[in-house]
C-alpha cells in the first residue's frame, strides 16, 4: 500500500523524492491509552521509505517495560528524559499537536516544526486559544484536521494544509466478518437492534440523545469510560462499558447494527473530523451522527443525520436500507482515507516547505 501511494505521489509530482527525516512527537499522550491521531499517524509516518518515527510516550496509563520500545524498524517509543540521538537519521521534524508545547523542547535542535491543529479552541478547547498564535509562530508548517480552521488561517502567511483524519482500514474490516461475542457484551433480547458508541465519554457527547434512542426500545452500547473520562446513564436500555483495548474494538464493533457518533453542535465540533466515525465505515456498519460541518460536507451520501426529534426514524431506515451496496459504498469511503495517505500528504508538504526554505536561502 505504501509502495503504491509513494508510485503515485511522484507520478503527481516528478520531482517529489522524500528527503531522509525523523520525525518526533513530544510527550503529551500516553500511547496505550487511546489509539488517536497522533499514534496513527506516527505509525503511518514510520511505514514511508526514509521516514523514521519517535513518540515520546507520556506514561500515564501504562508504563514501559523499558526505557526505548522498538514498535517496527522505523517506530520507537521513547520514556521521557531518555537520549534517542542515536535513532535520529536526517532531518529532525518536530510534530506536535498539544498546542500548550509550543516552546517543547528536548535540549536539542528541530531542523523544522509542523503544528498539528486537531480542534477548534472553544468551549472545552477554548483554553487553548491563547496559545494558538504562538503555535503558528513556533511552527514552519501548519495542518489542520477541518475546514473552520483552515479558512479561519489560510491567509495568514504560514504554509498550511488540510490533513483531516483517517481510516485503520485493514483493523477495523475485521468487523465486517462475525467475530465472537466478547464476555462483557451485553444480552439483548430477540429482535433487539444495537446501537453503538466507542470513544471518549466527554462533555461533548450529547447525552440526552443516547437517551432518546435507548427510549426507543434499541439497546445502546457506549465504549469507554476510563480514568480521564467516566459517564454513567441509569437507563434499562444502555450498557457503559469500560475503555477497550485498541486491538479488540473490533470485536465489539461487529456486534453493532448501527454505530453512531451523537455529538453535540457547539462551535468546538464545528472543527471536529472524529476518527470514530472513519472507523465505522471500514466496519461496513451504518452510520448516524449529528450534523457535524465536516461529514456534511464531504460525506452525505453515506451517513444518517439524527436528532432528538428524528432519531427513531433515522434508525429504522438506517437499518431498514443496510444492503450491500450500501456496505461498499462506505467501504470505499474509508478505504479512500487511510492513516497511510494521510501521512503520505503530510511528508510531502513537509518537503515542499522545506525545499523552499533552502531556495530562499540561495537567493
Amino acid at each position: 500500500m505504501l509502495n503504491w501511494l509513494l508510485r503515485r505521489k511522484q507520478r503527481e509530482n516528478p520531482v517529489f523524492e522524500s528527503i531522509e527525516m525523523t520525525i518526533v512527537y513530544p510527550p503529551a499522550l500516553d500511547w496505550n491509552l487511546l489509539f488517536q491521531r497522533p499514534q496513527q499517524l506516527m505509525t503511518a509516518f514510520s511505514n514511508i521509505p526514509g521516514i523514521r518515527a519517535i513518540f515520546i510516550n507520556e506514561e500515564t496509563y501504562r508504563k514501559q517495560t523499558r526505557p526505548i520500545e522498538k514498535l517496527n524498524e522505523d517506530l520507537f517509543l521513547v520514556q521521557k528524559g531518555v537520549n534517542y540521538d542515536h535513532l535520529v537519521k536526517g532531518k529532525k521534524v518536530l510534530w506536535f499537536s498539544n498546542p500548550g508545547q509550543y516552546n517543547y523542547s528536548d535540549g536539542r535542535k528541530f531542523d523544522f516544526t509542523v503544528f498539528d491543529y486537531l480542534d477548534n479552541s472553544a468551549d472545552e478547547f477554548a483554553v487553548w486559544k491563547s496559545y494558538i498564535p504562538k503555535c503558528f509562530d513556533r511552527a514552519d508548517l501548519i495542518a489542520t484536521t477541518a475546514k473552520v480552521m483552515y479558512e479561519a488561517h489560510k491567509h495568514d502567511g504560514k504554509p498550511i494544509f488540510m490533513c483531516p483524519n483517517g481510516a485503520d482500514y485493514q483493523h477495523f474490516e475485521k468487523a465486517r466478518t462475525i467475530l465472537p461475542k466478547p464476555a462483557d457484551f451485553p444480552d439483548v433480547h430477540d429482535g433487539q437492534k444495537i446501537v453503538g458508541f466507542h470513544g471518549a465519554m466527554a462533555s461533548w457527547v450529547d447525552y440526552s440523545l443516547i437517551t432518546a434512542i435507548a427510549d426507543k426500545g434499541y439497546r445502546v452500547v457506549l465504549i469507554g469510560n476510563n480514568a480521564l473520562y467516566q459517564k454513567n446513564i441509569v437507563h434499562p436500555n444502555v450498557t457503559c462499558l469500560p475503555h477497550k483495548d485498541y486491538k479488540v474494538l473490533p470485536a465489539y464493533i461487529a456486534q453493532f447494527d448501527v454505530c453512531i457518533v451523537p455529538f453535540k453542535l457547539t462551535e468546538m465540533i464545528r472543527g471536529c473530523d472524529p476518527i470514530k466515525y472513519y472507523e465505522y465505515l471500514s466496519a461496513g456498519k451504518p452510520v448516524l451522527t449529528t450534523r457535524m460541518e465536516e461529514i456534511v460536507h464531504k460525506y452525505s451520501d453515506v451517513t444518517y443525520f439524527m436528532n432528538q426529534h428524528n432519531c427513531g426514524l433515522m434508525l429504522e431506515k438506517a437499518i431498514r436500507e443496510n444492503s450491500a451496496s450500501k456496505i461498499a459504498a462506505r467501504v470505499r469511503v474509508a478505504n479512500s482515507n487511510s492513516w497511510d495517505g494521510r501521512a503520505m500528504d503530510a511528508v510531502q508538504m513537509i518537503n515542499q516547505v522545506i525545499g523552499g526554505m533552502r531556495n530562499e536561502k540561495d537567493i
